[in-house]
C-alpha cells in the first residue's frame, strides 16, 4: 500500500532517532523535501482559490431557474386567465428584486475578494476614495475636500486598513433605477457606465433574435465566469466592445436605460397598487428576462474590471 507522505515524515522522524550518521542525514533529507512539497502544495491551493465573484455569479445562474420556472407555469396557465394573470404579476416583481439583490451582491463580492488578496494601498484609487470619503462629513469636491481625502488616505494605508461594502451601495429599498446602478458603479470608478455598453455587441438583444440572444447569453456566461474564476480578474471588457466613454448619452437614447425604466414601471404599478390590470404576457415575460440577465452580466463585467488596479490613476 502506498504511504501518504504524512505517514512518511513520522516514521521517518523514528528512524532519525536510532539510525547511523549517513542514515539519518539520508532521512533528514528525505522529510526536507517532502515538507518542501507539502509547503508548494499549499501555495498552489492558494492560488487556485476560486474567487467571490465566481461564487457569487454562480448563485446568481441557479436564481434565475426560480423565474424560468415562474415563465414555465404561466405557459402552462394561458387557459386560466386568472392564474395567468397572477403569475405574470408575481414574475415581473420578483425579477425586479432579483435586480436589485444582483447589484449589492455584485459589490460585495468584489470588496470580499479585494479585501483578500491586495493590501489598502494596493486597492485602485477611486474604490480608496469611495471608502475614505465616508469617514469624511464632505458636501463638494472642493481642493480643501481632496487634500482631507488624500490625508486619510495615506493614514489608511499606513495602517493598511480592511475596506468594507456599506459606503459603495445604495440606500435599503432603493430599487436598482438606472441613476442608482450609475451611483454604485462611480463609487468604483467607473463614470458613464450606460454610455460604456451603448452600442456595444449586449445591444444585439435588442434585434429581437431569440436564436441570437440565446447564442450572447451563452457566451456572455461562459466568458464572464472564466473571466473571475481566480483573482485578479482576467477581464477585458472589449471582447463584447465595451468601452470607457467622456461623454455622457442622453437618457432616451440608451436603449438599455429605456429597457430599465420600462422595466421598473412594470413593477411600480404593481406593488404600489395603481395597475391591477395584467399587461403583461409570456413572451414579454421571457424578452424581460434575457434583456435583465444579459444587463446583469454587464454589471458584472464592468464592475469587477474596475477592481483591477490600472497602471496610471489619478
Amino acid at each position: 500500500m502506498k504511504q501518504d507522505k504524512h505517514s512518511i515524515l513520522l516514521e521517518s522522524k523514528k528512524k532519525i532517532k536510532s539510525g547511523s550518521k549517513p542514515e539519518i542525514e539520508g532521512l533528514v533529507e528525505s522529510e526536507i523535501k517532502l515538507e518542501s512539497e507539502d509547503e508548494l502544495e499549499s501555495e498552489d491551493e492558494l492560488e487556485l482559490a476560486e474567487s467571490a465573484a465566481l461564487e457569487f455569479l454562480t448563485l446568481s445562474e441557479e436564481r434565475w431557474k426560480e423565474i424560468d420556472l415562474l415563465i414555465d407555469e404561466i405557459n402552462s396557465n394561458k387557459e386560466d386567465e386568472e392564474i395567468y394573470n397572477v403569475l405574470c404579476r408575481s414574475t415581473i416583481v420578483l425579477m425586479v428584486a432579483h435586480l436589485e439583490g444582483y447589484v449589492k451582491e455584485a459589490a460585495s463580492a468584489l470588496i470580499d475578494d479585494l479585501k483578500y488578496n491586495v493590501s489598502f494601498s494596493e486597492l485602485p484609487t477611486p474604490i480608496k476614495k469611495t471608502y475614505v470619503s465616508s469617514f469624511l462629513n464632505i458636501d463638494s469636491q472642493t481642493k480643501s475636500d481632496q487634500q482631507r481625502i488624500k490625508k486619510l488616505m495615506d493614514e489608511f494605508e499606513k495602517l493598511n486598513a480592511e475596506i468594507a461594502v456599506n459606503p459603495f451601495l445604495f440606500e435599503q429599498n432603493k430599487n436598482p433605477s438606472p441613476s442608482i446602478v450609475e451611483k454604485v458603479m462611480s463609487n468604483f470608478g467607473v463614470n458613464n457606465f450606460f454610455g460604456n455598453i451603448h452600442e456595444s455587441k449586449l445591444d444585439d438583444v435588442f434585434k429581437n433574435d431569440l436564436s441570437e440572444t440565446i447564442k450572447l447569453l451563452e457566451e456572455l456566461r461562459t466568458y464572464t465566469l472564466n473571466a473571475v474564476k481566480h483573482f485578479p480578474y482576467n477581464i477585458d471588457i472589449g471582447v463584447f466592445n465595451i468601452r470607457e466613454r467622456k461623454d455622457r448619452i442622453k437618457r432616451d437614447h440608451s436603449l438599455w436605460v429605456t429597457f430599465l425604466d420600462e422595466l421598473l414601471q412594470k413593477r411600480h404599478s404593481i406593488a404600489h397598487g395603481s395597475n391591477f390590470t395584467n399587461d403583461l404576457s409570456d413572451s414579454l415575460l421571457s424578452d424581460f428576462r434575457n434583456k435583465a440577465q444579459i444587463l446583469q452580466y454587464a454589471i458584472a463585467l464592468v464592475l469587477f474590471n474596475a477592481g483591477l488596479k490600472k497602471e496610471k490613476q489619478s
